[in-house]
């Protein structure tokens, strides 16, 4: 008796709707196969799984099976052929060149198994029809979907907070769990604090009790896909679409969500809070790689150290933000740029500024026309419903969509704004830096010092009390040219010979000297590695590269 396997699979929707049980399924393929002089070795379940492609594990299962030559198998039995497929591609590409090679034959238990070219010719038309079947479920679930969004009702499972409920009259909606409500509020608002990465956010809602439906721990992608969803600001998205007329209610605002998107696309922006810090995301750990992050102590100390995601001990090399200022003020007092240079960058700045100018201009005043004329459109279309004259459905629609779309252009606007507030800050940055780089890093606040470090430098890292900054280029060579002509102690000397540097080596002084800046005739330089540091008041040495060792 040859051998034969069955394969059964339902989806819960056609399981609902047409009774096509598993149990009825596998009854009816033995019968067939007992019938036709078939051993039944193996059954082959897809419980709950669509037919549109090939990803359902028992359907690999039994592609892995059927391809074993000591199994056997001659016979594959189905209730029906849109069972093992409703894809013509995968049928065609994957399922019928195996069983074709194997000599294994697919029989249907309820439709007819004629093994001639015109059989084939109905067996394609019934694999195309399964196809075309499946498509249009696809739409018309689609449509029902959308028509349900369209009320304002989330088409979908509720996330973590939300729990979907079924009301008396029948219908259902979806209600704010307060069991996870205040482990979302609290996640949104410690990623919000930039004091926690993804990984450290994760462990720290896993410490304070958060846990799955069966008591495990909600993984980081999944805390990743929470932080990233809108419907917790009162809206949802759906096929590629918010909708602001969402019945549930919000557990944060959107302020926070926005923040909070900022900083997943640059994780190492700087906090939101009254303590502003200039250097995250611009200094890597040297033991790690990863980029330090900043604390701030006692209200007033600000303390910079690795984030610590790749463990090990890196969080207990840390430098204050002090220390870090001084570094960088005595790279600055070397970067004087000529004259000539300052005058061709002010030059390009008028003229990127006359265009910026026109082009801001004109762009503005299209947004605008464009505003007022949404703005006529909803009050005429008010008043038309107030009169009447249109139906209180086709209002609401136009209404919402107008309202949309000059909420949208407004946002433009106020991007704009920011767009010339930038330029005018940033043109500002750069003029007072050529000008005089050194006393306009000390006054600056906490933006401009960071920009300052972004202009000049390539790298920057900080490993056992050793903070290296790698210049770039062109101020590499500012740098060198200066020391050179001052002989360090910041007065030109005209005896150049005796300043040669050997600007590679990887010499480092702990008393805030620079690495590879090391003058031949300098005596007095400190190579006490135990004392504090004591240029940054005398101008002995400059920094280069600058690295500077704290003990």
């Amino acid at each position: 008796m040859e051998k034969a396997v069955i394969y059964v699979r339902v989806s819960s929707e056609e399981q609902a709707k047409h009774g096509f049980s598993i149990e009825n399924q596998k009854r009816q393929c033995e019968e067939f196969a007992s019938r036709n002089g078939y051993q039944v070795v193996k059954f082959f379940v897809d419980d709950g799984k669509s037919a549109k492609n090939l990803d359902r594990p028992e359907i690999q299962e039994l592609m892995s099976y059927c391809a074993k030559k000591k199994n056997e198998v001659k016979a594959i039995v189905v209730w029906r052929l849109d069972r093992i497929s409703r894809n013509t591609v995968d049928y065609h590409g994957a399922l019928r060149p195996l069983f074709e090679r194997k000599g294994i034959k697919l029989l249907s238990a309820t439709e007819a198994n004629v093994n001639t070219i015109e059989g084939n010719l109905m067996r394609n038309i019934g694999m195309d029809f399964a196809e075309y079947e499946r498509q249009l479920i696809g739409h018309r679930t689609i449509a029902g979907l959308k028509q349900k969004a369209l009320q304002g009702e989330y088409p979908h499972k509720a996330p973590i907070g939300y729990k979907n409920i079924s009301n008396q009259s029948g219908s259902k909606s979806i209600a704010i769990d307060e069991n996870y409500a205040f482990y979302v509020k609290q996640a949104f608002n410690l990623y919000d604090s930039g004091m926690y990465s993804l990984r450290s956010l994760t462990n720290k809602l896993y410490e304070d009790g958060l846990r799955s439906k069966t008591g495990k721990k909600i993984p980081k992608t999944s805390i990743e896909k929470m932080l990233k969803n809108i419907f917790y600001t009162g809206v949802f998205k759906f096929g590629g679409k918010i909708y602001e007329n969402a019945k549930h209610t919000a557990i944060i605002s959107k302020e926070l969500f926005y923040r909070v998107q900022d900083r997943l696309l640059d994780p190492n922006k700087t906090r939101k809070h009254n303590v502003e810090f200039a250097y995250t995301g611009l200094i890597r750990c040297g033991h790690c790689g990863c980029l330090l992050t900043a604390e701030l102590k006692k209200g007033k100390y600000i303390y910079y150290h690795c984030t610590g995601n790749r463990g090990g001990d890196c969080k207990r090399d840390y430098i204050t933000e002090t220390k870090i200022d001084k570094s960088i003020a005595e790279i600055l007092k070397l970067i004087v740029i000529p004259q000539e240079i300052r005058e061709r960058i002010s030059n390009e700045l008028k003229e990127v500024h006359k265009k910026k100018r026109g082009y801001s201009k004109d762009v503005k005043a299209s947004i605008i026309k464009q505003i007022k004329v949404l703005e006529n459109r909803i009050e005429k279309a008010f008043t038309f419903k107030l009169d009447g004259n249109i139906t209180y459905e086709f209002w609401k629609t136009q209404n919402d969509k107008w309202q949309t779309e000059k909420d949208k252009l407004k946002i433009q606007l106020d991007e704009m704004d920011k767009l010339d507030k930038e330029f005018y800050e940033k043109a500002d940055i750069l003029l007072g830096f050529t000008d005089n780089a050194y006393k306009y890093f000390l006054k600056g606040n906490f933006k401009r010092k960071k920009k300052i470090l972004e202009i000049i430098s390539e790298d920057i890292k900080y490993k056992n009390k050793i903070f290296e900054i790698k210049l770039k280029p062109i101020f590499q060579t500012i740098v060198e040219n200066q020391y050179k002509l001052t002989g360090g102690s910041g007065n030109v000397v005209e005896d150049k010979s005796s300043f040669s540097q050997n600007f590679t080596n990887n010499r480092t002084l702990e008393n805030c000297n620079i690495k590879g800046i090391e003058p031949n005739s300098t005596p007095n330089i400190d190579k006490n590695w135990d004392e504090p540091p004591k240029c940054l008041d005398q101008n002995q040495v400059p920094y280069h590269l600058a690295t500077s060792h704290y003990a």
